[in-house]
């Protein structure tokens, strides 16, 4: 089977991250397949990978017909290869319409279209104007939330400009009724909470500001780092306060407690999403202890530009600026400072996501279950 995965790196590196991640995860657990991974910024892919960077620069040696022998590595100019998986670059336009356009266009028998990026022109070319005699199977993954509509839309079928194209959603979530968290056998490998362990600060703008005077100084700034180090340095922290889908999802399903920061969005949106996903968890504690923890998260997604126009307005629920990042304070403090008694509820949420099951294995049910191969 052949499955090519589409990623445009938008926000930072939560898209890639996710892609990648989904990628290693559906090689691993179904290695006859072919993965290609067709991705449009290799800058933002390589601090993350590495061996991208590194093979990228080896592959335009080849591309200018150079030999590399301080290497001794090969690659071919129309993609690279990491671990299996077919790595291409979105705006190759004539390379990738060669490769992907052969055998009838075999390898776009499934498509995972991530993150509502669409499609390169070159694909929509094979896919609408070209006459494909197979049927290609679009599953759209859409982005991680807690709110009901991931199960509403969860194997929803929508369509497209050809009966050869059929295209489904596949929606990650927390629920049953949804496609779960992609869980990789490493991350389960890996050690449990470190009591003692460093706080993990990966946020916007104002999550340094928040937390470096509420429970010991700032050590040391992190670089970039590959995937499985990245993990390792995750569950060796005592807590963490994140951003993004990539690393809440892992946070979810450490059982360590953690606070998400959501992508700022227009008129707080990210609030909607927030409180859904806080929603989720309150099952799994005490009620003293959910209160914690959500006046933490709801104090990190207040956007502070948000507060000032409220101040400014006159509105009497926030009266100053100041006072509103005192409370942020405050709350962090008592986060952080109680993070044996909310283990609990962040190791029973976790146990709940792993009933869903994983993502990855999951989504291959569901492909051998509708694909026309």
């Amino acid at each position: 089977m052949h499955i090519t995965v589409l990623c445009k790196v938008v926000d930072n590196y939560g898209d890639i991250g996710v892609c990648w991640r989904m990628c290693r995860r559906l090689k691993k657990i179904a290695p006859e397949n072919t993965i290609s991974l067709v991705v449009d910024n290799f800058d933002t892919f390589g601090k993350i990978e590495p061996r991208v960077k590194r093979q990228n620069v080896i592959a335009q040696v080849c591309k200018a017909n150079l030999v590399s022998s301080a290497t001794g590595a090969t690659a071919t100019w129309q993609s690279i290869q990491i671990e299996g998986i077919d790595i291409y670059n979105w705006h190759d336009d004539n390379n990738c319409h060669n490769i992907f356009s052969a055998n009838d266009g075999e390898r776009l028998s499934i498509i995972l279209e991530c993150f509502q990026c669409g499609r390169p022109d070159w694909m929509e070319k094979i896919l609408f104007e070209e006459k494909l005699q197979r049927t290609v199977q679009i599953i759209m993954i859409d982005y991680l939330t807690a709110e009901k509509y991931a199960e509403d839309f969860h194997c929803l079928k929508s369509l497209t400009r050809s009966a050869k194209v059929q295209k489904v959603n596949f929606m990650p979530g927390f629920t049953p009724k949804t496609g779960g968290l992609i869980i990789d056998d490493e991350w389960s490998q890996l050690p449990e909470w470190n009591e003692n362990g460093p706080v993990l600060v990966f946020t916007y703008t104002m999550g340094v500001g928040l937390i470096k005077d509420s429970k010991g100084p700032l050590l040391e700034p992190l670089p970039f780092m590959p995937q499985p180090e990245w993990d390792k340095m995750m569950k060796n922290c005592s807590a963490f306060i994140i951003r993004g889908e990539e690393s809440m999802s892992r946070a979810c399903l450490s059982g360590i407690p953690f606070i998400w920061q959501a992508y700022p969005q227009s008129e707080e949106y990210q609030l909607v999403k927030v409180k859904a996903l806080l929603e989720r968890m309150r099952e799994h504690f005490g009620e003293e202890e959910f209160e914690i923890v959500e006046k933490a998260w709801m104090c990190v997604n207040v956007d502070c530009h948000a507060l000032r126009a409220r101040n400014d307005a006159g509105n009497s629920e926030i009266t100053s600026l100041r006072g509103a990042n005192a409370v942020s304070d405050a709350a962090i403090q008592t986060f952080l400072h109680t993070l044996p008694s909310l283990r609990p509820g962040f190791v029973s949420f976790a146990q709940s996501l792993q009933k869903n099951g994983d993502l990855c294995t999951n989504l291959m049910t569901f492909i051998n279950k509708i694909a026309i191969i």
